[in-house]
């Protein structure tokens, strides 16, 4: 699961995302929020956790803004503001959970982790389209009855792309999603998988390219 901890306290963002990636989740810390705000529009994360009171653009902002995009991005405030018009005016803004500071680790560890739960459940298994079928559970990827032969990085690609459901998923999404712990590639390695893809799948337009963004199948 990818996180976004977006707090201007450095020390407190650096502990939170060693331990969240010590737990194998992809986490990135950014300590102001026009940072905050570039790495949304460039990648996709699961769970931001949000101060409210940051430097360049305010934490309620980037709530709201996610909020109207209709994102899937979990968002868990992590504020001192504790009075409960505080926690109200938040949730309102669009967080989907609020924790007040000082917190207990554990307790932040165990929120985050009910997201990855959920997250894992809601994960998509079956497609179909046309005469294209595929069951991730198994594995099995059939075309017109046929079945085709992938390898488990071209069956996450291939599964990431469908559960974008028709949004563009960046070069840099795919690499960080699927190879973000394998240093012996490049992400050159993301356009050969999309070929490779291609080939396999043999449907016109099923995988297209977006120039300057990346990938969808539509």
């Amino acid at each position: 699961m990818k996180v976004l901890i977006v707090e201007d306290n450095t020390n407190l963002a650096d502990v939170i995302g060693m331990g969240l990636n010590m737990e194998g989740m992809q986490a990135k810390a950014v300590y102001d929020g026009r940072d905050a705000v570039e790495e949304l529009d460039n990648g996709e994360y699961d769970m931001v956790i949000l101060d409210r009171d940051l430097p360049g653009v305010h934490g309620d902002d980037i709530a709201r803004m996610l909020s109207e995009r209709h994102a899937s991005t979990y968002v868990l405030m992590l504020t001192a503001a504790s009075q409960t018009e505080d926690i109200v005016q938040g949730l309102n803004l669009g967080a989907d959970d609020y924790l007040t500071k000082p917190f207990e680790y554990a307790v932040l560890l165990a929120r985050v982790n009910a997201v990855r739960r959920r997250k894992e459940r809601s994960r998509v298994s079956t497609f179909h389209r046309g005469n294209f079928e595929a069951d991730f559970h198994t594995g099995i990827v059939t075309v017109s009855g046929r079945r085709l032969r992938f390898g488990a990085r071209e069956l996450a690609v291939l599964q990431t792309l469908i559960e974008a459901n028709g949004g563009v998923v960046s070069t840099e999404e795919l690499y960080q999603r699927i190879w973000h712990d394998d240093h012996a590639h490049t992400r050159g390695i993301v356009k050969t998988t999309i070929y490779a893809l291609r080939t396999k799948i043999g449907i016109p337009d099923f995988i297209e390219t977006i120039p300057g963004q990346g990938y969808r199948i539509p």
